[in-house]
């Protein structure tokens, strides 16, 4: 087995014939377990991508596959969809049932799944997300947060390897951002992949792996210090880099002795206080 879970080689897709390509000539490996995080500006193809390895799209040209399993072949769609499960922007739309337990367990229903291992599955998930106390409630009185934390839950309870979350804190507030992102560190801790397309440089930071999208090409990849150093670059992009990244440059600007690629608050306050 490969140890590469997903391997996009020489994609291209245009939505239409008469289109620019949306995805332009894209080439990516994502190692079992890692945690990549794809950002860039709207318009960047990062949302793409995401639906062309969950074969919601099918490339123009060039291969997706996802754990060997080619996502132009039509037999291994709903073992494609079962591997790299994807959670959306509004969780509304992922949530189907009237109870939450009952939503996780809408997929491995569908599956035809005995009733006793959905029963084990819901309650696993339910745990994994920190939601098994709101098990027997309406999810439309969970807050955005709880409600993309049931989505993450749903396709945990389908046995995913890999997670896809295309923005999926966009529509959220500061502390169901953080209830996400906190979600999602503690599954790949738990050696599931994460890949998360975001437009918010410190759920960026939190990743192993940072891949920067412009007009349909890759323009960086690298960890989260080898990306956001190249400040002017991101800029040139639209993108912002973390504001104590730009705090950093400044400093150094002023002649403080500070290293260029600090990307987390406690690590410049440690530095400081020496």
């Amino acid at each position: 087995m490969s140890e590469y879970i997903i391997k996009i080689e020489n994609v291209k897709f245009k939505y239409d014939k008469d289109s620019d390509y949306a995805v332009n000539g894209v080439s990516l490996n994502i190692k079992e377990g890692e945690f990549t995080a794809i950002i860039g500006h709207n318009g960047s193809g990062k949302s793409t991508l995401a639906k062309l390895i969950n074969s919601l799209l099918l490339p123009t040209e060039g291969k997706v596959y996802v754990k060997g399993m080619d996502t132009s072949d039509d037999s291994k769609l709903w073992d494609i969809r079962q591997t790299a499960g994807m959670v959306f922007q509004n969780p509304d739309n992922q949530l189907v049932a009237t109870i939450v337990e009952e939503d996780i367990a809408f997929g491995p229903e569908n599956q035809g799944i005995e009733p006793s291992e959905i029963r084990r599955r819901v309650d696993t998930a339910l745990n994994a997300v920190g939601m098994y106390e709101y098990r027997k409630r309406p999810p439309h009185l969970l807050s955005g947060g709880q409600k993309q934390r049931i989505a993450i839950a749903g396709i945990l309870a389908l046995n995913s390897d890999c997670i896809i979350l295309d923005e999926p804190t966009a529509m959220l507030d500061p502390s169901g951002r953080k209830e996400v992102m906190e979600t999602l560190k503690k599954l790949n801790s738990q050696g599931k992949t994460i890949l998360l397309i975001t437009h918010y440089m410190d759920e960026a930071v939190l990743a192993d792996r940072v891949v920067v999208m412009d007009k349909g090409t890759i323009k960086l990849d690298g960890t989260p210090k080898e990306v956001f150093k190249n400040i002017d670059k991101i800029k040139g992009f639209g993108l912002d880099v973390p504001q104590v990244t730009e705090l950093t440059q400044e400093l150094i600007k002023e002649g403080l002795d500070l290293p260029s690629d600090i990307i987390d608050v406690k690590e410049l306050v440690d530095i400081l206080c020496q």
